[in-house]
């Protein structure tokens, strides 16, 4: 029984589909960012790495390494593929999804080093430039339906790590309050960037008329 290819997927070009044998793959660890301020004539640091995030930390990029390798066909053929791969994909930024991890996606700048191309195969690295998340193939989206002078309640479960600002999308007139804070939203896409949402559970009230949908895309560091 022939196995299936192990696949990396950039945007829709699926490297398997093409005849790439993926030989390497290596993603770099999440840094974290961080910023210590000596204390004069006191022991340690001062760590203000949060101190502009509200507690929240915040990541560097990581890098994507993947070896792809093509020994199918003649070499004008392994030509065609490497010229396709090269100018479809090199210098644009990409959802990447890795073979381990078909619900999740990275989000970075992809560049192509062609490092063989002889008349028995042909390889390629790729790089990429990455966001330090990995984000959910699938919005999470909470609907619900206010009502007129009734004041209602929804919990918002963010499962992930990464802190969200949801998308609010309504069709008539809204009043949310999150944390004691409320604010009035018409018909349409609205993004309040004091609906945060970090990770646990959440309860927005809103009173209004139309439907209310909440939509938002959760990601993790590993």
């Amino acid at each position: 029984m022939m196995l299936k290819k192990r696949t990396l997927r950039i945007g829709t070009y699926d490297t398997a589909s093409y005849g790439w044998t993926l030989t390497g793959l290596k993603l770099s660890d999440p840094e974290q960012k961080t910023s210590y301020v000596e204390r004069i004539g006191g022991d340690g640091s001062h760590d203000l790495s949060t101190a502009m995030t509200d507690g929240i930390p915040r990541y560097k990029v990581r890098t994507l390494t993947a070896t792809l390798e093509l020994s199918e066909g003649d070499r004008s053929d392994r030509e065609a593929v490497l010229n396709h791969l090269v100018d479809t994909l090199d210098g644009f930024v990409w959802q990447i999804v890795l073979p381990d991890r078909p619900e999740h996606y990275l989000s970075g700048r992809v560049h192509i080093a062609v490092t063989q191309s002889s008349p028995a195969y042909a390889a390629v690295t790729v790089t990429a430039v990455c966001e330090p998340w990995f984000y959910a193939k699938r919005e999470k989206v909470i609907s619900v339906t206010p009502i007129v002078d009734t004041e209602q309640t929804v919990q918002i479960r963010n499962t992930g790590r990464l802190a969200v600002v949801p998308a609010l999308v309504s069709t008539g007139a809204v009043t949310l309050t999150y944390n004691n804070v409320a604010t009035e939203i018409g018909a349409g896409e609205t993004v309040w960037p004091s609906l945060l949402l970090t990770p646990g559970v959440h309860t927005l009230t809103f009173i209004g008329e139309g439907v209310l949908t909440i939509s938002f895309r959760e990601g993790v560091l590993r």
